[in-house]
């Protein structure tokens, strides 16, 4: 019996250790460990005899997992194991796994660890090391397992196994040579390192013995190390021989001096022979670093002076791999390397010297990269001294020329180390200097980022020469002397381009430190040294010139200020004033991305002052000719370079201008003309710039070079050959290029000369040369440069008023011919523009036609251009200028009306532009045209006596009154302003008339331009009555007929505009129209369904609505014959006749008769023989008709983009509520005095539209004879009926301000479901509760209108579930509706239908939110009929689905909700019934009934929880709602959490019950393990009586069909017994056969939760 008990709960869980389960597994593992650590002795007994018992024999992978137990419990508890019995049967029986050689590795490694983790502990450390050195016996091959085992052993716990190596390395030694397998020795091997290893460490700590010391162990390491080096050092397989050379590198620190002298040459060749046979050479590199080390540790350097050669040689090939990041054993085996050589260069520094240069001189770039990496290596270290160091300097010298990038950037490394350790002089480290400057002007690929250590290859060549060089200029001092002034024969050499950036900045930061000028030792002496300052000078300047990046300018200035006493003594304090205000500028213009022309103009301007000043201050003419020719000769440099080289063009200019050699300027404008590539549009503006300023004191020098060039690119006068025709073409535009930059040459000379000589000189060859190259010229580059020219000589003419051009007819003609031409280009356009205002400047005055030629070329190129373009360049905005002059000019030489009906009739087309500069510009023109005929105008008795174009200049400028541009609508008031003027004079009134209607056009054209958009339309409005009262009934039927076309205006605010006029003109003389409504309903109504601008639509609306003021009857009649659904003219239609109160109650009542008298919806049977409700087209338009007549009435609107836009009733957008700023009070009080009768009406259409599909048809007319007179209403089978009711039900509670419940309806709208009944009742519910609260006073005669039989079931439910929520919401507090309401219910409770019944249930249940004086004395009627409701004896759903089951769950939510409220005496009669009810819902598999059963639980306990009747089932109900918090329905969670704070108070337990009030947070989540094992800490203290119950009830769980039932019992069922003190009274034992039982449970979460509890029972020993 005893034995049977023992194997309990850990014979239990060891049967589920190989468990499918990965996490049950685990968890089943961990309990055997948590159960050993308190009996530690019993757990390994019982897992030792469940592996070993034949009954169970376990699979090996459950073997491992047993193992890997016991080494736990070992590792943890091996102090605690006394029992020697236990210790010795696990070591035996790991023994045996170890050393048989037919078991499973990961067997034999579970049991290696597990006798390591015994053996590292010192209470057992002798017991399993005397085990293990048993098992090696001399001359017996030992077991790879216990070789393996004792390594790891002596390698965890050094200072229990040191006392076992001496003995262990003997008895090793006589087993060697019987060792035959290779694992074999691969494990003694690496047993052997570790315990090398273990022997220095010990040596070193002293420990555990004081006197301890490598001598005790030289004899037996002495043995194996031969027996090593004789026997297994040869072995043919890789991996024995590797092991091998890492356990003699690790041995031989154990030998002594003279047998490490005696083998130590054999190790080292057999070691290097193995290189060649291996592709991991790390171990062997390792062992010969160990070795080497230990060798000259023993000062044998001769004995190994014989092998450096070929270690050297072995160790080269190493270090030539390039090492894998990625690898680390690379990584790592280049370290030995260095190391390797770092010894060896200490003790043979003239063998590794020769083997360094003779490596750099061979060829392959692999060995040069190694011997450089070495050399570094050994430079930073410090191991070659100085005279080693020359001898690899003068090698390095001869690689310089290498292109490997890999041997460029390992020789900049090099070098830096050279430099840091001060082994470089300025003589030898130049040639090292221009290495590094021309590599770092190499182009270098764009990265990301910077290239980390494990990506060396990834930074190019380029970035590592310019890093080394600013480290160099700015880091290392040994440097800097090397570094200057060589740097400075870099700056001006095209080679080094590239490297710029870097050398510039390197030597501004050294420019610093040796700024100052010493006269014996000067640096800027040019070739073969630094170059000359003139030189540097005009280089620096051309670098500045563009602020790029800024990098290269800053520098070059920043060098310059350094160099200034270099330059010169006498510009050393102008410089140091205008150097800094350069540096300031050029870092301004830097931080903008893209700078401005003028900005750079300026900048510019400010070098070539600076020039000049330099050029000023030094004051030496041969100086001048030096900066000259330095610049000539610079030319070269800036072939690709096109912005620097015109900028050095542009300075050339500047020094001849300062030069008085009149050969040196002769000669050198010669060159400069040769050298200019001309077919640059960019470089001829340069030369003709330089020009021009060498012409402002040297003119007649350089016309004269000018007519030779001329003649030179004369296309005539060069001679004709056969080669010469072939080349025509090309000859042709090389000579345009040419003649193209001497015209600008003119242009410039005539800007820049005197003006003393200007004028003689322009009429004289100036001019001459350019009619001759206008007349000849053929190439457009040609025109463009004569277009800059003239404009240039036409301003400098201005400057003398009384000098008259003769050849500007002729330029007038050529540029008007320019204008003309097709895609003219917007520069050309405005230099054509620029040229002819210059031109119209000049005197005399232009004749008729010259201008009139002008104004048409000018108005085609221009205008079309401000359409083609978002942004107006400078070159449009100077054409528009130009444009209004020359208008204003015409029209003030021409007053007559066919000249400005020309202009209008041209500007005509312009004003409805849709880009507003046009319409700006366009309108601007009219009006400018306008006022100047208006000034200009002379009234003559011969002269006509109208004005004719008055309606149609009035209905084109109509739209433009409010245009969106404020411009706009100031120009066209004062250009309908003056047309009416204009009109007045012709009708005879003088020019001093004051008429008012005008004065009012005067003001609002003031006024107009202001954003206030009410603003705008007042004042459009006062426009229109003037335009009203000028115009006679003929000219309004004109007028009308041609501004209802604006309507469609292409901007909205225009199109807005027309409809207000409109609307002001029927307000005003609408009466005369009355035959004519039907035509202007059509014709706006048309025009007003493309019209998609809201303005535009309300205000022809209301202009429709003043209409219709004066014939209702035809215009309702109108409205009602159009279709389904109406289009949004109409609607606009009926909100605005909605705002009449008379009309608007005339329209309510025939609406209500329609639908009163009318089917809502009929029957027809389908194909399938279904029958499908479809609603009739009378009520629905009606309801459409209503709901549109009351939107504007509302008090809140939904803000809607485009709410009707689409026409869909389908769909109904909604946004946030905004408030409407009219109201129509009168309106809305007829429709709140009809709000009970509409509410009824609309909520029982609601209900009965309920699974209705629209309408297919839509009679003809309303006033149709015919029944059958159908025609199609496509638009209408879009419609939603339910929909169409709730938005119109919307607008009505809207209008008597409910506005929380029109927001719920806007919601509803937008749900895109479809309707079904639960969807219906929630809706109806909502309505009803929002209607209380917001309209109380409604609610009585809503009721009335209500309570009445009806024969369709879906009408009594509506009644039924209004009923039901008028009760939740208390009848607004009146308590006599409220007791009519509940006589309703309780008369439906044997309702037919099972709806009805279900909505009376919910509806009396609903008293529970009643206040105690609302109580209704029925009160005990309701109470019975709730617990009558709770029977399910009929219900054919026992899982909670059936319509009978769900009256019941609303009973029981309803009980739940009342009890609390109710006198006890009431709630005791149904005590015992209900608390047997809710045991047997708590079974229920519907989360919902359980969570309703829990809440009247709750009730309960609230209500009479503290009576005896209750207090007799409350425990079982208590253990009960523990388990349940962890249902796996969310909601019953959270009641259950409600109902144990309920029952909390009733417990007894002040500790649990404030566990229950603290932690069962209803919205958190629980951690239910922890929870319960902290309040059964309480439970067996406070409820000690009941542990029995409690665990028996828990047990009855152990079946349930829930898995997380039954993981909540495991779990508190065993925290209940790990908690309780008292043993006596509780039947463990069957918990224990529960707890076996479920760890066999299908749900992996339940075997969890049972393996968790079994640890808990361990004070139960007979059950383990």
């Amino acid at each position: 019996m005893q034995s049977s008990k023992e194997k309990g709960l850990v014979c239990g869980l060891l049967d589920s250790v190989g468990d499918v389960n990965d996490g049950v597994r685990q968890t089943v593992a961990g309990s055997l460990i948590t159960l050993g650590r308190q009996h530690p002795a019993l757990v390994l007994s019982c897992i030792h005899k469940f592996i070993t018992s034949p009954q169970t024999a376990p699979k090996v992978q459950v073997q491992c997992i047993l193992y890997n137990i016991a080494e736990n419990i070992m590792r943890e508890c091996g102090e605690k194991i006394e029992d020697v019995e236990v210790i010795s049967m696990w070591i035996e029986g790991a023994l045996k796994l170890l050393t048989l050689p037919s078991v499973a590795p990961d067997l034999q490694e579970g049991a290696s660890g597990m006798m390591v983790a015994l053996g590292s502990n010192s209470t057992h450390c002798n017991t399993v090391m005397e085990s293990l050195v048993g098992q090696i016996q001399t001359g017996i091959v030992p077991s790879q397992s216990i070789v393996e085992t004792l390594g790891a052993l002596v390698a965890g716990n050094v200072r229990g196994t040191i006392p076992y190596l001496k003995i262990l390395l003997g008895l090793i030694v006589g087993c060697l040579p019987q060792v035959k397998q290779d694992t074999l020795k691969i494990a003694i091997t690496n047993m052997l390192s570790k315990f090398s290893e273990a022997i220095l460490e010990a040596v070193e700590n002293k420990e555990p013995d004081p006197n301890i010391s490598v001598n005790s162990y030289m004899t037996e390491s002495a043995a194996i190390f031969e027996s090593l080096v004789h026997l297994w050092l040869k072995s043919s397989n890789a991996g024995v021989r590797h092991e091998t050379v890492v356990c003699l590198g690790h041995m031989s620190h154990l030998l002594s001096k003279e047998k490490l002298e005696e083998l130590a040459g054999l190790v080292v060749t057999s070691v290097l022979s193995l290189y060649r046979k291996t592709s991991s050479p790390y171990s062997l590199t390792l062992s010969l670093a160990l070795l080497i080390d230990a060798v000259l540790k023993n000062q044998l350097t001769e004995g190994m002076k014989f092998h450096v050669d070929n270690l050297l040689s072995s160790l080269f090939s190493q270090v030539c791999i390039t090492p894998d990041y990625a690898e680390p054993n690379t990584v790592k085996n280049h370290y030995e390397v260095l190391r390797c050589y770092e010894l060896l260069g200490n003790h043979y520094p003239e063998n590794v010297k020769n083997h360094l240069l003779q490596r750099l001189e061979n060829a392959s770039h692999m060995q040069r990269v190694g011997a450089l990496i070495v050399t570094k290596h050994l430079i930073n270290s410090k191991t070659l001294n100085t005279e080693n160091v020359s001898s690899l300097i003068s090698t390095l010298n001869a690689i310089l020329t290498d292109p490997n990038s890999k041997v460029v950037k390992s020789v900049t490394q090099v070098i830096v180390a050279l430099c840091h350790n001060n082994h470089l002089s300025p003589h030898a480290g130049a040639p090292f200097i221009t290495y590094l400057v021309k590599h770092s002007a190499g182009v270098s690929p764009s990265h990301s980022r910077r290239p980390s250590l494990a990506e060396p290859d990834r930074e190019s060549v380029a970035e590592v020469s310019r890093r080394v060089l600013h480290l160099l200029a700015t880091t290392v001092e040994a440097a800097q002397p090397i570094l200057w002034p060589h740097l400075l024969n870099f700056v001006c050499s095209t080679e080094y381009d590239a490297s710029l950036p870097t050398t510039l900045s390197c030597l501004a930061h050294l420019a610093n430190k040796y700024s100052s000028f010493n006269e014996e030792k000067p640096i800027l002496v040019g070739p073969p040294g630094p170059p000359s300052a003139p030189v540097l000078l005009s280089r620096l300047l051309v670098l500045s010139c563009v602020p790029g990046d800024g990098v290269v300018g800053i520098a070059a200035l920043k060098l310059l200020q350094g160099l200034a006493a270099h330059v010169s003594p006498d510009v050393v304090e102008p410089w140091n004033q205008h150097l800094p205000q350069l540096l300031s500028t050029l870092h301004d213009l830097t931080l903008k991305v893209d700078a401005e022309p003028a900005a750079m103009q300026m900048w510019h301007d400010s070098l070539r002052d600076f020039l000049a000043s330099t050029i000023t201050h030094i004051n030496n003419e041969e100086y001048t000719n030096n900066i000259g020719k330095a610049q000539m000769e610079q030319l070269h440099i800036y072939d690709k370079q096109q912005a620097q080289l015109c900028f050095l063009m542009s300075l050339i200019g500047v020094t001849l201008r300062q030069t008085t050699n009149k050969t040196f300027i002769a000669t050198t404008l010669d060159s400069l003309f040769n050298a200019t590539c001309h077919k640059s549009a960019i470089e001829r503006e340069s030369f003709a710039l330089c020009v021009g300023t060498t012409a402002a004191s040297h003119i007649d020098l350089v016309l004269t070079h000018i007519d030779i060039w001329l003649k030179s690119a004369d296309p005539t006068k060069r001679p004709m050959s056969f080669f010469s025709l072939i080349k025509q073409d090309t000859r042709t535009d090389e000579t345009s290029w040419v003649r193209a930059g001497l015209v600008l040459c003119l242009g410039q000379i005539s800007t820049l000369a005197s003006p003393a000589v200007v004028g003689s000189r322009v009429d004289g060859p100036i001019m001459l040369h350019l009619l001759n190259i206008i007349n000849s010229n053929k190439s457009d580059v040609v025109n463009e440069a004569v277009l800059h020219t003239v404009s240039n000589i036409a301003r400098a003419l201005a400057r003398l008023p009384s000098f008259k051009l003769r050849q500007r007819p002729l330029l007038i003609t050529h540029l008007v011919n320019t204008a003309k031409v097709d895609n003219i280009p917007h520069p050309v356009l405005a230099s054509v523009l620029q040229a002819l205002r210059d031109l119209v400047a000049l005197e005399p005055e232009l004749n008729v036609e010259e201008r009139t030629i002008i104004l048409q070329a000018a108005l085609t190129a221009t205008l079309p251009r401000l359409s083609q373009t978002h942004n107006v360049d400078s070159y449009l905005t100077k054409c528009c200028a130009q444009l209004s002059v020359l208008i204003r000019t015409i029209i003030q030489k021409d007053t007559s009306p066919a000249t400005l009906d020309d202009v209008t009739t041209l500007l005509q087309s312009w004003t409805v532009a849709p880009t507003e500069l046009i319409r700006i510009k366009s309108v601007e023109l009219l009006h400018a045209a306008l006022r100047t005929y208006y000034d200009h105008l002379n009234i003559t008795i011969e002269g006509p006596t109208n004005f004719n174009q008055t309606c149609h200049l009035l209905a084109f400028l109509t739209p433009r009154l409010t245009d969106p541009c404020s411009q706009v609508r100031t120009q066209a008031v004062g250009s309908v302003f003056m047309v009416l003027r204009i009109a007045g004079r012709y009708n005879g009134v003088t020019p001093d008339h004051v008429d008012d209607d005008l004065e009012l056009l005067k003001a609002a054209e003031e006024q107009i331009s202001v954003d206030d958009p009410h603003r705008i339309d007042n004042l459009v409005k006062d426009i229109g009555k003037v335009m009203s009262t000028k115009l006679s009934f003929v000219q309004l039927r004109s007028f009308l007929s041609s501004v209802v076309v604006g309507l469609q205006d292409r901007l909205g605010e225009s199109s807005a505009g027309v409809a207000l006029v409109i609307t002001t003109v029927f307000s005003l003389r609408g009466h005369q129209l009355h035959q004519h409504i039907k035509e202007l309903l059509d014709s706006i109504y048309n025009r007003l369904e493309k019209v998609t601008h809201p303005e535009t639509r309300r205000r022809t609306v209301e202009a429709l609505t003043r209409l219709a003021s004066h014939n209702l009857n035809l215009v309702l009649d109108t409205i009602l014959t159009y279709p389904l659904p109406y289009e949004k003219g109409v609607c606009e239609t009926w909100h605005n006749l909605g705002h009449d109160a008379q009309l608007c109650e005339s329209a309510i009542t025939l609406l209500t008769q329609i639908l009163e008298r009318t089917q809502l919806y009929s029957e027809q049977p389908t194909t399938t023989d279904a029958t499908v409700k479809i609603a009739t087209i009378p009520p629905l338009s009606a309801i459409c008709g209503l709901c549109e007549l009351m939107h504007d009435l509302r008090s809140h609107k939904e803000s809607t983009e485009g709410e009707h836009e689409d026409s869909d009733w389908e769909k109904v957008e909604g946004g946030e509520a905004v408030k409407v700023t009219h109201h129509w009070t009168a309106s809305q009080q007829i429709i709140n005095n009809n709000f009970p009768s509409l509410a009824a009406l609309l909520l029982l259409s609601y209900g009965s539209y309920v699974g209705v599909v629209a309408p297919l048809h839509q009679t003809a007319s309303a006033n149709s004879k015919s029944a059958f007179n159908f025609i199609p209403n496509r638009g209408a089978t879009t419609l939603v009926p339910t929909k169409v009711v709730l938005l119109c039900l919307q607008s009505l509670v809207d209008v008597i301000e409910c506005e929380s419940l029109c927001t719920v309806l806007g919601s509803k709208i937008r749900d895109e479901n479809d309707d079904n009944l639960e969807i219906f009742l929630h809706t109806i519910s909502e309505i009803i509760a929002m209607l209380v609260l917001e309209a109380p006073k409604h609610i009585e005669k809503l009721v009335k209108c209500l309570d009445t039989q009806y024969s369709y079931e879906m009408q009594r439910v509506s009644v039924a579930v209004i009923f039901a929520q008028l009760i939740a919401e208390k009848c607004g507090g009146n308590c006599e509706l409220l007791e009519n309401i509940t006589d309703g219910l309780l008369s439906r409770l044997n309702d037919r239908s099972v709806h009805v019944r279900r909505l009376a249930v919910r509806g009396l249940a609903n008293f529970a939110q009643l206040q105690n004086d609302q109580v209704s004395e029925k009160l005990t009627e309701i109470i019975t009929a709730l617990v009558e409701a709770t029977d399910q004896r009929d219900s054919s759903g026992s899982d909670g689905t059936g319509i009978e089951t769900q009256v019941a769950l609303e009973a029981l939510r309803g009980l739940a909700a009342l009890l609390p409220r109710l006198p006890q005496e009431t709630v005791l009669q149904h005590t015992p019934t209900l608390l047997i009810r809710i045991r047997l819902f708590s079974e229920k598999s519907s989360g919902e009934v359980r969570e309703a059963g829990l809440g009247v639980l709750r009730g309960l306990a609230s209500s009479v929880g503290s009576t005896e009747e209750f207090r007799d089932h409350l425990h079982l109900h208590l253990l009960a709602a523990l388990v349940h918090l962890a249902d796996p329905h969310p909601p019953t969670v959270v009641m259950c959490k409600s109902a144990l704070q309920a029952l909390g108070p009733h417990l007894g337990s002040d500790a649990m019950n404030a566990m229950f009030q603290n932690h069962l947070i209803p919205s958190g989540v629980l951690n239910y393990h922890q929870f319960i094992t902290d309040l059964t800490k309480h439970m067996v203290t406070d409820l000690s009586d009941h542990m029995g119950f409690f665990i028996q009830a828990t047990s009855t769980y152990f079946k349930s069909s829930e898995p997380s039932l039954r993981r909540a019992a495991a779990l508190l069922i065993g925290n209940l017994v790990y908690h309780c003190q008292s043993n006596e009274e509780l039947n463990v034992s069957s918990v224990s056969h529960g707890l076996l039982y479920l760890l066999r449970d299908p749900d992996p979460a339940v075997r969890t939760a049972a393996a968790i509890a079994i640890p808990l029972l361990y004070k139960y020993n007979d059950l383990l």
